[in-house]
Parts: C-alpha cells; structure tokens; sequence
C-alpha cells in the first residue's frame, strides 16, 4: 500500500474507517488488518496460539470471522473505545475460541467417529470403505483446522447448529467447511497421501 494512502488512512476516524469497512473499501480492508492492526495480530497469535500456523492465514482467518453476514460483528461496535481496542478484544476471543476448538478437536477417539450419512452417496461410499482409524488419520491430513474440526464434529453426530455454536459461525459457514473437508479429503486419497 502507497504512503500516500496509509497517511489517508491514518487521519480518518475510526467512525470514517468503520464507514469504508462496511462499503466493503478492499483498501480499508488492507489498511486495517494487514497494516494498522498488524502489530497487535501478530502479538495475539503469538500469545494465544503460540505461533500455531502462517500470521497472515490466522489474519484472514479473523477477517472472514469478522466480516460474516455483512460485517455484523463489526456492525455491533458502539464507538465506546477505539476501534484498535475493540478488535483487540475481539480478536482475543477469536483466537482463544479456535484454541479450545483445537484443544476439543484433539480429544475426539477414534472410534467415536461414526459413518457419514448414507443419503451423502459418494462420501459414505468413500467413508464406508475405511476404518474408522484409517479415517480418522486421514481427516488429520487436512490442511485447515476449521474445516477438519467440523468434519469431525459431524461425523460424531452433532447437528450444523450445534457445530455452528461451538465455533462461533453460522449454519451455512459450518455446511460450507464440511464441504471443503469432504473435497480435500477426497483428492487426498486419490493422490495417496495418506
């Protein structure tokens, strides 16, 4: 980003700034999480996940968290602090909701892992032929902790809505991840990784 557009940034206030976050400003966008915040981001991964994954994925990670049905977490904030004190707080809790997913996501047994649900043909055909071990290990050789964790949880039998809550997403987020899960995981084994 050009100078020129950080010092523009710099002297907006943080209710101008808000105002260009939801316009869906991709400069504002930039500016605030990857520029104006990138300090304080970088310090929250590092204190809460301990480094756990690549800065900017975490930062987009928080940005997609953040920016869901149209900025309505951003939406809620009242001007009561600065903007940088709110994200701040925000963003701890983000960031210690996806620890203790990751720390749930860990204690699953393998053997409490069901069969996928027989009305998902191709998936139960693909699931059906393994152990559930080998599918266990195999969810573990997906790239995103977001995505395997949901997978996981429905394939013990919670509900989108119980998954949702627990990660602090919608419903369509939570089908949205599995899905992602479902297509990795699918190209995993048809390239032998695993």
């Amino acid at each position: 980003m050009y100078d020129r557009r950080i010092a523009y940034f710099d002297s907006l206030t943080d209710r101008e700034l808000v105002g260009l976050l939801l316009a869906h400003d991709q400069e504002a966008v930039d500016y605030v999480f990857f520029h104006r915040c990138n300090g304080m981001f970088a310090h929250i991964v590092h204190s809460v996940l301990r480094s756990q994954g690549k800065k900017e994925e975490l930062v987009s990670e928080f940005y997609i968290y953040l920016s869901e049905n149209d900025w309505s977490r951003l939406r809620k904030f009242e001007f009561k602090s600065s903007l940088n004190t709110w994200l701040t707080v925000i963003a701890v809790r983000f960031y210690r909701k996806r620890q203790a997913n990751q720390t749930k996501m860990l204690v699953i047994e393998p053997q409490l892992i069901e069969e996928a649900k027989k009305n998902e043909v191709d998936d139960y055909d693909l699931f059906h032929e393994m152990s559930r071990l080998e599918l266990y290990k195999a969810i573990d050789k997906l790239s995103k902790p977001r995505e395997r964790y949901a997978l996981l949880a429905e394939l013990t039998g919670k509900s989108a809505e119980e998954i949702a809550a627990e990660m602090g997403c919608t419903v369509a987020a939570v089908y949205n991840l599995t899905k992602k899960a479902r297509m990795e995981l699918k190209t995993l084994l048809k390239d032998k990784e695993i």
